[in-house]
């Protein structure tokens, strides 16, 4: 059994659920089908198994996307917990479409995960994104944005890249008078003045990188050598201000979109037709930006970013595991795995990249009382595997059975209901 806060497996260890709770967590020579504590319950034989705790999307989108690939929220959801993935949160949509997928996946727990919303893309005038932004340019206007997105019960208010610093620096502090985690993806607004004011959450390595350039109109000049770039990673880290690197989503659309190994990756295979068909139509689009370097060029840009999340974990920076699904090339559910692979690249071990994909994204939910780890008193989220994923991250994949709440469920049953077409 995998320890998230320790980052190590417990071996010989049997788990007792009741009413989907975890009741107990004991050593299996004393949590036996003949103990007092299991006396009567339905035993399910472990061994040659490892179990863990359900694993955590931190980065998801449930409306953007898959309304212009004409898809709704809720056909993905079996995507996500066939592959083990048990809750997904949500990082800027459309509240009142997050709202009717949060009742769906509530309404169909034997194919859905758990859903945490967001508000809204706390944007300029015009919004970036039309569909989820919500432009504000005046701080008055932030508290009553504030506490209706507090009504509909979002986790997480997103800041978008119009934001200046004095309407940011507004929502930090009415979100947390509310209890919420602000979340950022900056441009206008610096990145080290958003640590300064509070920011709980930076999303996207480029976020940071973006903040590096040698040449502000060069995207691909990224400095990670220079005092600036010391400088601020240290003042991450010291705001302990987690960091969503979410690297997946630049090794899939915004970099190399014209390489066949990553269009035909595997793990596209389960992608429905309509999304695979917005994915083609968005490469297109995107050769024109960033596709427009020179291939050599886009690699480079990859490395540094993968460097950056290296020296980001150095540094004691807290890392989430979050992909941009369905983003193009970021498959729902498989792309989690993909995606500690990729931190492993970086420098974490096994162990650090699970306790991040379930401990730390609980933490980021504010849920770390109820999930991201196998103890007493949890809600049952687990995962079995058929091999030991500290040995090779790749083993998450492995994926034998799902419990959801309590509820036992094969992954293939799970995967079934979602579309192909």
């Amino acid at each position: 059994m995998f320890d998230a806060r320790t980052a190590r497996m417990r071996p010989a260890t049997s788990v007792l659920i009741d009413d989907g709770v975890i009741r107990l967590v004991a050593p299996a020579t004393e949590l036996t089908a003949e103990s007092d504590a299991a006396a009567g319950a339905r035993r399910v034989e472990g061994a040659d198994r490892w179990v863990i705790p359900g694993l955590i999307d931190a980065h998801v989108h449930l409306s953007h996307i898959l309304y212009q690939s004409r898809m709704t929220g809720d056909e993905v959801l079996p995507l996500y917990l066939g592959h083990g993935v048990t809750s997904i949160r949500s990082t800027g949509d459309n509240v009142p479409a997050q709202k009717l997928v949060e009742r769906y996946a509530d309404d169909h727990p034997d194919i859905a995960p758990h859903v945490f919303r967001c508000s809204f893309l706390i944007d300029g005038d015009p919004p970036w994104h039309p569909d989820v932004g919500w432009a504000i340019t005046d701080p008055a206007d932030v508290a009553p944005f504030v506490a209706e997105m507090a009504a509909w019960g979002v986790k997480t208010l997103k800041i978008y890249v119009g934001t200046d610093r004095d309407i940011g620096r507004r929502v930090i502090e009415v979100g947390h008078e509310h209890g919420l985690v602000v979340s950022g993806h900056l441009l206008d607004y610096h990145v080290a003045d958003a640590v300064r004011d509070g920011l709980d959450c930076i999303e996207h390595i480029y976020t940071v990188s973006n903040f590096l350039l040698a040449d502000p109109d060069d995207r691909h000049s990224i400095d990670l050598d220079s005092d600036e770039a010391r400088r601020l990673i240290d003042l991450i880290a010291e705001h302990q201000t987690w960091v969503d690197p979410t690297l997946m989503v630049f090794w899939g659309t915004l970099l190399f979109m014209d390489v066949p190994e990553v269009i035909d990756h595997p793990d596209h295979a389960s992608v429905p037709d309509r999304l695979r068909a917005f994915w083609d139509r968005d490469r297109a689009r995107r050769a024109l930006d960033w596709g427009a370097a020179p291939l050599a060029t886009r690699e480079a840009t990859w490395e540094k970013y993968l460097r950056l999340t290296t020296m980001l974990h150095e540094a004691g920076v807290p890392l989430l595991v979050g992909t941009d699904a369905p983003e193009p090339q970021v498959t729902p559910g498989a792309s989690l795995h993909h995606e500690m692979e990729f931190l492993v690249e970086c420098g974490l071990s096994p162990g650090e990249t699970l306790a991040a994909a379930t401990l730390e994204n609980a933490r980021v939910l504010r849920e770390e009382e109820r999930r991201g780890a196998v103890e007493a008193g949890m809600i049952a989220d687990l995962v079995l595997l058929d091999a030991d994923p500290l040995q090779d991250v790749r083993n998450t994949r492995r994926v034998t059975d799902v419990i959801r709440g309590g509820r036992w469920l094969a992954p293939a049953t799970i995967l079934a209901h979602a579309p192909t077409t």
